[in-house]
C-alpha cells in the first residue's frame, strides 16, 4: 500500500443545492446489523463535575446579536463553545475508546461531510446507549451548557463515531468538511491522544456564518492560518469540547500520521425543542430520503410533545436547578 501526504491545511466546505438532492436519492448504508460483544456501561464511568479551568465562549464573540440567540426568560442559552472538559473518567474513556476502535471495521465512507464514520451508534452499542441515558452523564452535560439536555430524537445523527487516518493509494484523505451541524448541542470527545497522530485538528471559525459564507473560498484555502480560524485544544483521550454545532462553522483537517477517533454526541433540550435547528435536507444526504422521512416524523412529535417523548423513552427531564 502506498500512503500519500495530504494537504493538512486545506479542507473543503460542504456542498449544498442540487448535490444534496442527488445524495438523498441513495439508500443510506447501514454499518452494523447487530450488537457487538462489549463491556457493560457502569455509572462510575461518569466523571466528577463541575471541573475547574474549563474555558467557554459566548455567542456574542461569534458576532451573534441578542435577537439571534436562543433561550427564554429564566433559561438563557447563549453558550457557543466550552471545554475541553472530561465527561468520563479515564477508565471510562479507555473502555469507550476500545469499543469505538472495534467498530471501525463497520464504518462507511461518505464524502458529504465526514469522510469515514459510523452513524446511529446507539443502535449497535449497548454501552453508548446506556451512557447517553445515564442521569449523571446528562446532568454534567446540562450543567456545562446551562439548559437541561436529553438524548436527541434523531437517532441516526444522535451519536456518531468519526475516523481519521492517512489516505492510501491516492485516495482522498479522511476529513470533516467545513459545515454547520443540524444539532444545537454537540459534544465532541477525542478517543486518541494528541501524540498519536499528526493532523486531524478540529478547526472552527470564530465569526458569524454569514461572514463565513461570504469569504468561504478565502477561509477554506487558508485553513488554520486564517486569522479567524482557531484550533480546539484536544490533548488526551476523553477530552470533550461542546460546540453550538448549528451556529459555529467547523472542520477537521487530514491526518498524515497515526489515526484519530472522535465520538460526537448530540443532545436535545426538551424545553427549547421548538428551537431545534435541524433541517430535512441537511439529514437526507446522509440517511437517504425514505429514512429521513421517518426520522423527521419522530423529531416533529418530540418537538410538539417533549414530555410525551421523555415518558416514551424513559428519560427524566432534569430540574433547572441541576444545570446551574
Amino acid at each position: 500500500m502506498i500512503t500519500t501526504a495530504p494537504d493538512t491545511n486545506r479542507v473543503a466546505a460542504i456542498t449544498t443545492g442540487l448535490d444534496r438532492l442527488r445524495r438523498s436519492l441513495h439508500t443510506a448504508e447501514d454499518g452494523v446489523p447487530h450488537h457487538l460483544d462489549e463491556p457493560s456501561w457502569e455509572p462510575g464511568f461518569v466523571a466528577d463535575f463541575p471541573q475547574t479551568g474549563v474555558g467557554s465562549t459566548r455567542m456574542a464573540a461569534f458576532d451573534y446579536t441578542t435577537a439571534e440567540l436562543h433561550g427564554r426568560e429564566g433559561l438563557p442559552d447563549d453558550l457557543a463553545m466550552a471545554g475541553p472538559v472530561e465527561l468520563l473518567t479515564a477508565q471510562g474513556a479507555q473502555v469507550l475508546r476500545t469499543i469505538c476502535r472495534d467498530l471501525k471495521a463497520c464504518a462507511v465512507h461518505n464524502d458529504y461531510v465526514v469522510s469515514h464514520r459510523l452513524r446511529n451508534v446507539e443502535a449497535v452499542s449497548p454501552f453508548v446507549r446506556a451512557m447517553v441515558r445515564d442521569p449523571a452523564f446528562l446532568r454534567n452535560a446540562s450543567r456545562l451548557v446551562g439548559v437541561p439536555l436529553i438524548p436527541h430524537p434523531l437517532r441516526n445523527a444522535g451519536v456518531q463515531i468519526n475516523y481519521y487516518e492517512p489516505p492510501v493509494d491516492g485516495a482522498d484523505p479522511a476529513v470533516a468538511k467545513w459545515h454547520l451541524d443540524g444539532m444545537n448541542y454537540v459534544f465532541t470527545m477525542t478517543l486518541s491522544d494528541h501524540t498519536e497522530h499528526t493532523g486531524g485538528d478540529y478547526l472552527y471559525y470564530r465569526g458569524h456564518p454569514r461572514d463565513f459564507d461570504i469569504h468561504r473560498e478565502e477561509i477554506t484555502a487558508a485553513g488554520a492560518s486564517h486569522p479567524d480560524v482557531h484550533t480546539a485544544s484536544f490533548q488526551h483521550v476523553g477530552d470533550t469540547v461542546f460546540t453550538r454545532g448549528s451556529r459555529v462553522y467547523h472542520a477537521v483537517t487530514p491526518v498524515s500520521r497515526g489515526d484519530r477517533i472522535t465520538l460526537a454526541v448530540s443532545l436535545f433540550c426538551p424545553l427549547l425543542g421548538d428551537q431545534d435547528e435541524n433541517r430535512f435536507w441537511h439529514s437526507a444526504p446522509d440517511d437517504g430520503l425514505l429514512r429521513t422521512l421517518g426520522n423527521w416524523r419522530e423529531l416533529r412529535r418530540a418537538v410538539r410533545r417533549p414530555a410525551a417523548y421523555c415518558r416514551r423513552e424513559g428519560i427524566p427531564i432534569l430540574p433547572l436547578g441541576h444545570t446551574a
